[in-house]
C-alpha cells in the first residue's frame, strides 16, 4: 500500500492574523506545497529518488523537484491543529477554533485548517496587585504606573506577558534587589471582572515561585560596599602603581548607593573603554549586609606597535603605502593613553585638469592624540548632563601633506573633543576646538601655471574651489549626536540610525572688529590673502531598516538626509570653506551621476570634470536587498531608487538656476534608478550598481523626463557603473 503524502495544506478564515504570519510561526504548515504541475509527477520523482538513493546510485547534477511532500498520518493533522490554536490563543484570540477538513485522492491529501478567530482580547490595565513587602509593592507600584510594556486596549499576547515579567525584575534590580528575578513575579488572567476575558485584566503577585525553592531575599534591598580592586600587570603579576582611585571614579555607584545592574554595567564599560585592561570581570560579595564589589582586571601592554604594507593599482600604475601606528599607555596618568598614527603613500591618481594623465603623488599624513577616560567641564555642567558612562576627553594634533605636480598643500591641525554616552543606544560627542592652518604652494613649472589659471576659470563660474587652495584659517565649535540601535555591518537586519550635526565656524573672530588673527597672518603670509571664515552648519542623517519576506531574508533599507550652511561673513564673499559645502552624487549618493557632479539646482555644467558644491542639500534613497544564490559567498541584489539636489543660498550667487527657492525647488530634484549586485564574503562586501536617471534636473522643463534615453553607449543618459565596499547605507 503506498504511503500517504501531503499534496497541499490550505488555511481559511483568517483575517486579523495572516497565513504569512501562521506559516512562520507553526513549523509543520510552513510551506503550503502547492504544485505548478500534477502532484503525480512529484510522487513519481521522490519515488525514483528513492529507489535511486536506496541503490546507492549517484544523483544527478541537476535535478528538478527536489522538495519531497511530507508524509500525512492522524499524528501530524492532530499536532499542527493544536499548534495552530495555540498561537492564536498566545495572541489574545481565546476563543479560536480550527477544524481541519481532508480531501483525499489516493494516497495524495490535501489539508485545509479552517479557522474560526472569533473575537481577540485586549487589556485594560485596571489590573490588581499583590506584594507581600509593602516597600516593594510601593516600587512595583511606580513601575506599573510608568514603565510598564502593558497598554490599555492594546491585543493581549502572552510574549508581552513574559517581557513584562522581565521588565518588571530589570527594573527592581535597578532599585537594589539584588536577588530578584522574574521567577519570582507573578502575572494571571483575571476573569472575575470580565468571565469571556474579552477585556482582560492582570494580577500581579509577588512571590510566586513556580518551584518550592524559593530565591532567598528577593525582597531585600543591597547598598553598595566599597569595591575591590585587583590589578594584575600583563605577565600576571600584582601592578606596581594600581590606579585604584582613578577608577574608583569611574564606578557609577558610590558607597552606600542601593545597588543598580544598569548602573553597575555602564560602570565595567568605562573600565575597559579606559583600553587599559584586557580582561574586567565582577563578582559581589553578599555574605555581609551590603554588596562589596570585586573587581579583577588584567592591565594590557604599555606599548604597542601595528604596521601595514599594502597598495593600489590605478591604470596599471602600483600605488604602495605604508601604515604605522603606536599607542603608549599610562602616560602621564594610570588611565590615559596617547596614540600616534602614520601614513606616507605614494599613488598614482589622473592629472586635475588632462584626466589622461597619470602621475604617482606623494601623500602623508601624521596625528597625534592623548586620551583621559573622563570629561573636563565645569562641575556645573556635568551636573546638567546627568548620568552619563564611557566618558573621553580627546586632544590632538593633526599634519597632511599633499605633493602633485600642480601644488603642494598643507594642513595643520588642532583638536579637542568630548564624548560620552546617556544610553547603550545613544552617543554624544563636543569639539570646542578644532582649528585648521591650511596652505598650498605652485611649483614654477607650466602644469602649476595651467592649474592656476583652470581655477581662475572656475572662479569665473561660479565654482569656489580655487578658495581650497588659498591661505585659510578655519575654526569650529560643534556638536554631533547619534542614535544607534545597530551596529553597521554586512548583515541584513531591522534597525535604524539618527544623526544630527551642528557645527559654528569662526565664532571667536566675532569678538575682533577687524574678524582675522594678525599672528595667523604673519605665519602664513605668502602675497596672498588669508582666508578667515565665519559660518553656521547644521546636517542631519536617517536611515531606517526592515527586514521583509517569510524568512526574513530580504530588506527595504530608506535614508533622508540633509543640511544647510550659512556663510555670514562679508570677508569671503560670503562663500563657505570648501570642505564646508555639500555634496551629491556617486557610488553612495545619488549614484546616477558622477560624484560631486549633481546640481546645484538646474545648474548645467561645461564639465563632468567639475566639482558642484552647494550650501543646501536634500537627498534620499530607497533600497530593496534580497538574496539570489551561492558563489563562494553569497550573491545578493538590489533595487534603488536615490533622489536629491544641492542648492546655494542667494547672497554671493548671481545664477539664479544655482539657488534654493521655495517655488522651485520641487522641480529641481534629480531621480535616478538602477539595479546592484553584492557580493558577500562574510568577512568583506563587494558592491556593483548601475544606475541610470529619471529625472535630469538640468534639462529644460519639457525634457527632464530622460528614463528612455537610457544606454550603454554613452549619449544623453549614459548607464553609471559604481564599485564600491560594503552597502551605500
Amino acid at each position: 500500500m503506498k504511503e500517504p503524502i501531503i499534496n497541499q495544506i490550505n488555511l481559511v478564515g483568517n483575517q486579523q492574523i495572516s497565513s504569512v504570519e501562521l506559516r512562520n510561526n507553526v513549523l509543520g504548515i510552513k510551506n503550503s506545497y502547492k504544485r505548478l504541475l500534477p502532484a503525480k509527477l512529484y510522487t513519481y520523482l521522490s519515488n525514483k529518488r528513492k529507489r535511486r538513493d536506496s541503490l546507492g546510485i549517484k544523483p544527478s547534477f541537476i535535478q528538478f523537484f527536489k522538495s519531497p511532500n511530507p508524509a500525512y498520518n492522524t499524528t501530524w493533522l492532530k499536532s499542527n491543529q493544536n499548534q495552530i490554536l495555540r498561537y492564536y490563543r498566545e495572541n489574545g484570540f481565546l476563543s479560536a477554533q480550527i477544524s481541519p477538513e481532508i480531501d483525499s485522492a489516493g494516497n495524495l491529501f490535501t489539508i485545509t485548517f479552517r479557522i474560526q478567530e472569533g473575537e481577540p482580547s485586549y487589556f485594560t490595565k485596571e489590573d490588581s496587585v499583590s506584594v507581600d513587602n509593602p516597600i516593594l509593592a510601593t516600587h512595583v507600584s511606580e513601575y506599573l504606573k510608568e514603565n510598564s510594556l502593558i497598554r490599555p486596549m492594546e491585543r493581549l499576547k502572552l510574549a508581552v506577558i513574559k517581557q513584562e515579567k522581565e521588565q518588571l525584575s530589570h527594573h527592581l534590580r535597578n532599585e537594589g534587589y539584588y536577588y530578584f528575578s522574574p521567577d519570582a513575579v507573578g502575572i494571571r488572567l483575571n476573569d472575575r471582572k470580565d468571565s469571556t476575558l474579552r477585556n482582560v485584566s492582570l494580577f500581579y503577585k509577588i512571590p510566586e515561585f513556580k518551584n518550592r525553592t524559593s530565591i532567598p531575599n528577593y525582597d531585600r534591598l543591597y547598598r553598595i560596599g566599597l569595591p575591590e580592586f585587583i590589578i594584575l600587570d600583563p605577565f600576571g603579576n600584582p601592578a606596581l602603581y594600581p590606579p585604584i582611585k582613578s577608577l574608583s571614579k569611574l564606578i557609577n555607584l558610590k558607597e552606600d548607593d542601593l545597588y543598580s545592574v544598569d548602573l553597575f554595567n555602564q560602570s565595567l564599560k568605562n573600565i575597559y573603554l579606559t583600553d587599559q585592561f584586557k580582561t574586567v570581570s565582577i563578582r559581589f560579595d553578599s555574605t555581609r549586609t551590603r554588596l562589596f564589589p570585586k573587581i579583577e582586571l588584567f592591565q594590557n601592554e604599555k606599548y604597542n606597535f601595528s604596521s601595514e604594507l599594502g597598495g593600489s593599482v590605478f591604470r596599471g600604475i602600483p600605488g604602495p603605502f605604508l601604515t604605522n601606528s603606536f599607542k603608549v599607555r599610562r602616560l602621564f596618568s594610570s588611565l590615559d593613553y596617547l596614540d600616534f598614527s602614520a601614513r606616507l603613500g605614494y599613488e598614482a591618481q589622473s592629472g586635475f585638469i588632462n584626466t589622461d594623465e597619470t602621475r604617482n603623488n606623494l601623500e602623508l599624513n601624521l596625528s597625534a592624540s592623548i586620551n583621559f577616560p573622563t570629561l573636563y567641564l565645569p562641575s556645573s555642567i556635568i551636573r546638567t548632563l546627568g548620568a552619563y558612562y564611557g566618558a573621553k576627553t580627546s586632544v590632538g594634533i593633526g599634519y597632511d601633506f599633499i605633493n602633485r605636480p600642480e601644488y603642494q598643500r598643507t594642513n595643520f591641525n588642532l583638536f579637542q573633543r568630548y564624548t560620552w554616552q546617556k544610553k547603550e543606544t545613544n552617543f554624544f560627542t563636543l569639539s570646542l576646538v578644532n582649528l585648521n592652518l591650511l596652505n598650498s604652494n605652485y611649483p614654477e613649472t607650466s602644469t602649476s601655471d595651467a592649474f592656476k589659471s583652470y581655477l581662475q576659470e572656475l572662479k569665473l563660474k561660479g565654482n569656489n574651489l580655487y578658495r581650497s587652495f588659498n591661505p585659510s584659517f578655519v575654526s569650529s565649535v560643534s556638536f554631533q549626536y547619534v542614535y544607534r540601535d545597530l551596529l553597521p555591518s554586512n548583515e541584513l537586519k531591522d534597525g535604524s540610525i539618527f544623526q544630527l550635526g551642528l557645527e559654528s565656524g569662526g565664532t571667536t573672530l566675532n569678538f575682533i572688529q577687524s574678524h582675522e588673527f594678525n599672528f595667523v597672518n604673519d605665519l602664513l603670509s605668502s602675497g596672498q590673502d588669508i582666508q578667515f571664515y565665519r559660518f553656521l552648519r547644521l546636517n542631519f542623517d536617517y536611515r531606517k531598516y526592515k527586514m521583509l519576506g517569510r524568512n526574513r531574508t530580504s530588506q527595504l533599507a530608506f535614508k533622508v538626509l540633509g543640511g544647510v550652511a550659512y556663510a555670514y561673513g562679508d570677508e569671503n564673499e560670503y562663500q563657505l570653506p570648501y570642505e564646508k559645502n555639500f555634496f551629491i552624487g556617486g557610488p553612495s549618493s545619488v549614484r546616477a551621476w558622477k560624484p560631486r557632479r549633481l546640481g546645484p539646482g538646474s545648474y548645467v555644467s561645461s564639465s563632468n570634470l567639475v566639482e558642484q558644491p552647494g550650501s543646501i542639500l536634500l537627498e534620499s534613497s530607497l533600497e530593496y536587498r534580497f538574496k539570489l544564490f551561492s558563489l563562494f559567498g553569497q550573491m545578493n541584489g538590489a533595487f534603488f531608487v536615490d533622489a536629491g539636489n544641492v542648492w546655494n543660498m542667494s547672497q554671493g550667487n548671481t545664477d539664479v538656476t544655482t539657488q534654493f527657492r521655495f517655488d522651485e525647488f520641487y522641480n529641481q530634484i534629480a531621480v535616478g534608478t538602477g539595479f546592484g549586485l553584492r557580493w558577500d564574503f562574510d568577512f568583506f562586501l563587494l558592491r556593483l550598481d548601475l544606475a541610470t536617471k529619471v529625472i535630469n534636473p538640468a534639462n529644460p522643463v519639457n525634457e527632464k523626463w530622460v528614463l528612455p534615453q537610457t544606454s550603454f553607449e554613452g549619449g544623453q543618459n549614459p548607464i553609471e557603473f559604481n564599485i564600491g565596499i560594503g552597502y551605500p547605507f
